[in-house]
């Protein structure tokens, strides 16, 4: 009876022990699959969302190449690597088994520059700086004046520096209206009367950077009137009390800030 038993025990212990020779060899061969074999090197890196930016160029970033096994790729280096760079706002990269990466990223655009001592800073919408050229090569963008600046470097936040956080709700609901680029440049010199110069040669006394959405509806509409009726309007005043005052070309109006 007693030795019925041992021999049960030992029969189990040899089937556990067999079971884990078993389980070690799947994993060992499973390995050289994964690993020693040229099934899962990479022969093609994609990236989706690069509307702006040189796809090369990002790939190149990335800490993985083509020809690496996709499983030795480290996602999220890969991605802080991405999100380092200024014209990113986000990235996500992501196996695409067998032999692909697919990396999705989303740009962020230039809506401005600012004059800086001899050259231009490239913002976006939340006033993060893009870059730092020496000069102003796309014109169309709104300029924002009257900004002192020191030290600036590219991905610093020029809002926060000068005080402007409500500047991305301006620029934001701008865009959306189609007025932001129709402006020729933005004098911030004064924050409780923002100055704006429109293309078509016409000056905005906003007033403070308050309810922008009520007075961006104000001057869309003023804008249309004056196109529709052909008048000669120099000035528009948001800074004369609850309603915005128009100033034609024979009256005399009050910008609080020199003819630019």
């Amino acid at each position: 009876m007693v030795r019925g038993k041992r021999m049960e025990r030992r029969l189990q212990r040899r089937k556990t022990i067999l079971k884990y020779c078993l389980l070690i060899l799947i994993l060992l061969l499973l390995y050289l699959f994964i690993f020693k074999t040229n099934i899962f090197n990479i022969e093609d890196i994609e990236v989706i969302g690069a509307n702006n930016m040189d796809p090369k160029q990002i790939v190149k970033a990335i800490p993985c190449a083509v020809g690496e096994n996709i499983f030795r790729v480290n996602k999220s280096a890969c991605e802080e690597t991405l999100n380092a760079l200024p014209y990113i706002r986000s990235s996500k990269v992501r196996r695409s088994l067998p032999k692909k990466i697919v990396i999705e990223i989303e740009e962020r655009k230039e809506v401005a520059t600012i004059p800086y001592i001899g050259a231009f800073i490239y913002i976006d919408e939340e006033g993060y700086v893009l870059s730092i050229e020496e000069r102003d090569d796309n014109v169309e963008l709104p300029q924002i004046v009257g900004a002192e600046l020191r030290g600036i470097k590219v991905k610093d936040n020029v809002f926060d520096m000068l005080d402007l956080h409500n500047m991305t709700e301006f620029i934001c609901i701008g865009e959306k209206s189609g007025l932001f680029t129709s402006m020729k440049y933005i004098d911030c010199s004064d924050k409780n009367n923002i100055i704006i110069g429109l293309k078509d040669g016409i000056k905005v006394a906003f007033g403070p950077l308050h309810n922008v959405k009520y007075k961006y509806s104000f001057l869309h509409h003023i804008l249309k009137d004056i196109e529709e009726e052909d008048r000669d309007v120099k000035q528009i005043l948001f800074n004369k009390g609850e309603n915005p005052v128009v100033i034609t070309g024979n009256q005399q109006g009050e910008l609080h800030e020199e003819d630019k």
